[in-house]
């Protein structure tokens, strides 16, 4: 079943020149689509779209075949429960002001969800679901390592039970060794939940540890897609050529 589809979509700001281009691009249920593209490229803009953070100049964003930005009022709010986004920086949409469980229970409470012991359950089920101990829940942010920050944007973007998580360089501010523990996180979702994943990255490294699909974003336009191993393994376009080409390896046997 697909559950997100980007047809012709094009984006842009103020100054009327689009970032993203004739974009299409689809997801499907339970699958991993990593996008990949330097910085600059219009991915975060796709991302902005995808969700309704901002609108398209052209084209159509289709969530379970139902147009995203067609929809008003009660429709709307309902809808947001189904797409949730994880950002870069972690510490920067976290309040201060707010405990770790405060955080998780916020979205809760927007939605109505539940009364005040059903919340706590909740949230003690989603710190469980992110690997994190239940004490976690009454630290603030800045008493987190930046992983463990992570995980906390993570569990919030899960409270509302979406089945689209779309993650915006979710591990560039993180340390290797806390990366692999993120993507694998975020693997580790897909294969309890079922969870469809949008994934968004400059590094093809990190992209092909976990999608199931990649898309190549070059100068806000989709330049090639298909399966990882493919794309990988025999690029077509002369730009994934490149990326592959600047990806670090290490020299063994010196």
């Amino acid at each position: 079943m697909t559950v997100l589809e980007v047809e012709r979509l094009s984006a842009g700001y103020r100054n009327r020149v689009d970032v993203v281009k004739d974009v299409t691009i689809r997801v499907d249920a339970g699958e991993i689509v990593g996008v990949v593209g330097e910085s600059g490229c219009g991915k975060t803009t796709l991302a902005r779209v995808i969700t309704g953070l901002s609108r398209p100049r052209a084209g159509v964003v289709r969530f379970e075949g139902v147009d995203v930005h067609a929809l008003r009022g009660q429709a709307l709010r309902a809808h947001r429960r189904h797409i949730q986004m994880v950002f870069q920086d972690p510490y920067l949409t976290l309040s201060p002001r707010q405990t770790v469980r405060q955080a998780l229970t916020e979205p809760l409470l927007i939605h109505r969800i539940g009364d005040a012991r059903s919340r706590s359950a909740r949230v003690d089920e989603l710190l469980d679901l992110v690997g994190l101990d239940p004490e976690v829940g009454e630290r603030r942010p800045r008493q987190l390592s930046g992983g463990q920050q992570q995980r906390v944007a993570i569990a919030r973007a899960l409270a509302l039970e979406p089945r689209l998580l779309v993650c915006d360089e979710p591990v560039t501010a993180l340390d290797v060794s806390v990366q692999a523990k993120v993507l694998n996180l975020l693997c580790d979702l897909r294969d309890r939940l079922g969870l469809a994943c949008l994934f968004i990255a400059h590094d093809l490294a990190v992209v092909r540890q976990l999608a199931d699909r990649i898309a190549v974003m070059h100068d806000g336009r989709i330049v090639e897609q298909g399966p990882t191993l493919e794309v990988t393994t025999d690029p077509r376009h002369p730009y994934t050529r490149a990326l592959i080409a600047a990806t670090p390896t290490i020299p063994f046997g010196r």
